[in-house]
C-alpha cells in the first residue's frame, strides 16, 4: 500500500472513532470542580461573599439559614455580611455522567468588628448546568475549632468512597424513585431504631460524617456521640433531592425531631450508587432550634 493510501486510512479511522467520542468521553475530572470551587472562592475575595454567590450559585440553590432556603432569593433580600469568608477546596468527586458533582473543604469567617474567626468544614453540591459550567446548588457546613483538621484527609477519603476512575458510563440505569425509595427506607428505620442504627446499615463503606464541634471523619467504629439523642421514635421529614438520572452520585436533605421534639437538627446526604443500591457516602447534621413546647412522649 502506498503511503498516500495509509495516511488515508488513518484518517478515516480517526474520524470513525471521533463518532463514537460522545459514548467514551470520561466523566469531567475531580480536577475540574475543584478548580470550579476555587474559582469561586477567588471571586469571594475578589467582590465578597454575597455576590459570589449570586454569581456561583445555580437558579434552583438551596441555602441553609439554618433551615432550607431558595438560595438566590434569600440573597436578593438579605444584606451582605460585613466579615470576610475564605474557603479552600481540598476534595471532589463528579458523577459518572458528568451532570452533579461533590467538593468539600476548610472554611475561615473574619468579623469585621474583630474577635475569634469561626472555622469548619463545607460541603457543596454542584451540576452542570446547560452553558457547560458548574453552579452550586447546595451548600451547607459545619463549625469547628479553627486549628482541628481531619484524622484522614478528605481528598484520599473520597478516593477511598469513589475509587473507580469514571469512564463516562454510568453502573446501570437508575431514576428518582429508586432514590427515593432509599431515602424512605432510611428514614423509616430511623423511627424504628433510631439514627445511629439506621446509619449503620445504609451507609457506604468508609462513610464520612460531618457533626458540628469536630472535623469531618469515618462514622466507624466510633460513631458520633450526638446522634445518640435521634434514638427510636425519630421523626425524618425529607425537604428536598438533588438528582440527575443515571448519575451514581445524588443528594437528599431534610429535618430530623427526636420523638419528644425537643431536639431537631438539618441533614444533608450524599449518596453513592453501588450497581442498583444507594448508599449513604457523606453525612452532614447540624442542630435546629426546638419546637417550643415540646412534644410530649407516648
Amino acid at each position: 500500500m502506498e503511503i498516500n493510501d495509509l495516511d488515508i486510512v488513518r484518517r478515516l479511522l480517526l474520524a470513525l472513532l471521533a463518532g463514537f467520542a460522545p459514548a467514551c468521553l470520561p466523566a469531567a475530572p475531580a480536577s475540574d470542580v475543584r478548580e470550579a470551587d476555587a474559582a469561586f472562592a477567588a471571586r469571594a475575595a475578589e467582590l465578597g461573599q454575597h455576590a459570589a454567590f449570586v454569581e456561583y450559585l445555580a437558579a434552583d440553590a438551596v441555602l441553609f439559614r439554618p433551615e432550607p432556603v431558595e438560595g438566590q432569593a434569600w440573597l436578593a433580600t438579605h444584606e451582605p455580611a460585613g466579615g470576610r469568608l475564605e474557603w479552600q477546596p481540598a476534595a471532589a468527586v463528579a458523577s459518572c455522567n458528568r451532570r452533579l458533582a461533590v467538593s468539600s473543604g476548610s472554611w475561615r469567617y473574619s468579623n469585621a468588628a474583630g474577635g475569634d474567626p469561626a472555622a469548619g468544614h463545607y460541603l457543596s453540591i454542584w451540576r452542570m448546568q446547560a452553558d457547560g459550567q458548574w453552579r452550586v446548588v447546595v451548600d451547607h457546613g459545619i463549625d469547628h475549632d479553627p486549628g482541628a483538621v481531619p484524622a484522614e484527609t478528605l481528598d484520599a477519603a473520597f478516593v477511598r468512597l469513589w475509587p473507580v476512575v469514571k469512564s463516562g458510563k454510568c453502573p446501570g440505569r437508575s431514576n428518582a424513585r429508586s432514590l427515593a425509595g432509599a431515602e424512605r427506607a432510611l428514614n423509616d428505620r430511623v423511627r424504628r431504631d433510631g439514627l445511629p442504627e439506621a446509619l449503620r446499615e445504609a451507609a457506604a463503606v468508609g462513610m464520612i460524617a460531618y457533626r458540628d464541634d469536630a472535623p469531618p471523619d469515618r462514622a466507624s467504629p466510633a460513631w458520633p456521640a450526638q446522634d445518640a439523642r435521634f434514638a427510636a421514635g425519630t421523626l425524618a421529614q425529607p425537604e428536598g433531592t438533588v438528582f440527575e438520572p443515571d448519575a451514581d452520585i445524588a443528594a437528599t436533605y431534610g429535618v430530623l425531631r427526636s420523638a419528644d421534639g425537643g431536639t431537631r437538627a438539618l441533614y444533608v446526604r450524599v449518596w453513592s450508587r453501588e450497581r442498583r443500591r444507594w448508599r449513604v457516602a457523606i453525612d452532614l447534621q447540624t442542630p435546629l432550634p426546638a419546637l417550643s413546647p415540646p412534644l410530649r412522649t407516648p
